[in-house]
């Protein structure tokens, strides 16, 4: 797998207020950008000086002095090229130009869509799709934290409230739905395979991966709700700037989800990693709602933010060997009833 370091950053932008707005953006990130130079000079100067860095330039093209042969010069494969039009919107005969973003969000969303890309690209800038689904993602604070039994049965219990559910194995290091569930060849599926009226299953592939942003956007205008089981988020600041295949779900739920299960539970280790993803959170400033899921035998508080799981090894043992869900096993289980309400908060529905 190739491990791509979060980039440096140069702007190379004449308007103040856009830079500042750029630079800002960036900084509250936790980038580093290493230079702001203010005509093309200076702007190739800064580039052949961090020749061995991974760049990322940001320009617009009311720089003084750029051409487009001055871009194609400085590109190589280690840069990745975001063009921006001027104040008034104009490409100034420039291709391959974005609108300017209004927000720092929407800078964001922009790059994290299209970091994995060298070179220039096509402008992705738009706004936020209407999508029709409430998309959930679910991430572990590490391995092994009950992310896939929460993601997979949170999407059953969304069924059953008669919510159209598509739950999305993007857990790439270790993918496991199509086992626990006995679907084999999931993977070759072209979309996804519909488990009953309102069920259905999709696995990420290396190779589905590189259009998941399409996929995705298919999906959540046809379900009422999308579930993406994304494993381990320990990582997610560095994963969503990098050009990594299996960074692609992260990224598009960073962008979209509108609500972020983190998962843990009461150990040592696990509460240290958990502020480690904390930390990653800080960092990024998603607008998802986040829920931290603690897995354990005791309450963890009332607090909205915090949801309880608790302990329930014989319906989870039993489920895992009939290869299905804890509703279909034992409805009355207390981890199944606890995912159960957590399902009912999230859909908004009072039904019991």
């Amino acid at each position: 797998m190739d491990e791509i370091a979060q980039p440096v950053v140069i702007t190379a932008i004449a308007d103040a207020d856009f830079e500042g707005l750029v630079s800002s953006a960036l900084f509250a990130r936790g980038w580093n950008i290493i230079a702001r130079p203010l005509d093309l000079n200076t702007l190739e100067r800064e580039v052949f000086a961090h020749q061995e860095a991974n760049l990322l330039v940001i320009y617009s093209v009311d720089l003084p002095g750029l051409t487009r042969e001055s871009l194609d010069k400085i590109s190589r494969s280690k840069i990745s090229i975001f063009g921006f039009a001027d104040a008034a919107g104009s490409h100034r005969g420039f291709s391959e130009i974005s609108p300017r973003p209004h927000t720092a969000e929407e800078l964001l969303t922009y790059i994290r869509g299209n970091i994995r890309s060298p070179l220039l690209r096509a402008p992705l800038i738009r706004s936020t799709p209407n999508f029709k689904a409430r998309i959930i993602a679910v991430g572990g604070a590490g391995h092994s934290t009950g992310a896939t039994t929460l993601a997979l049965n949170l999407a059953q219990e969304l069924a059953l409230l008669n919510k159209n559910t598509l739950l999305i194995d993007a857990n790439f290091v270790a993918p496991a739905i199509s086992t626990l569930l006995d679907l084999r060849k999931l993977a070759h599926e072209d979309k996804w395979r519909d488990l009953s009226a309102n069920l259905s299953v999709s696995e990420i592939t290396q190779s589905s991966a590189t259009d998941f942003a399409i996929r995705a956007e298919i999906a959540a205008a046809y379900f009422d709700c999308l579930v993406i089981d994304l494993g381990s988020i320990t990582n997610l600041a560095s994963d969503l700037s990098d050009r990594r295949w299996s960074s692609q779900a992260k990224i598009w739920s960073s962008t979209f989800a509108q609500d972020l299960l983190v998962t843990t539970g009461f150990d040592l280790l696990q509460c240290q990693r958990l502020n480690q993803v904390n930390s990653e959170l800080g960092k990024i400033k998603l607008s998802a709602r986040i829920t931290t899921c603690y897995q354990g035998m005791g309450e963890k508080g009332r607090d909205a933010q915090f949801k309880h799981l608790p302990i329930d090894t014989r319906a989870s043992a039993l489920a895992r060997k009939e290869r299905t869900t804890l509703a279909q096993v034992n409805e009355k289980a207390p981890l199944r009833k606890a995912i159960a309400e957590l399902a009912r908060q999230i859909s908004g529905s009072s039904q019991t």
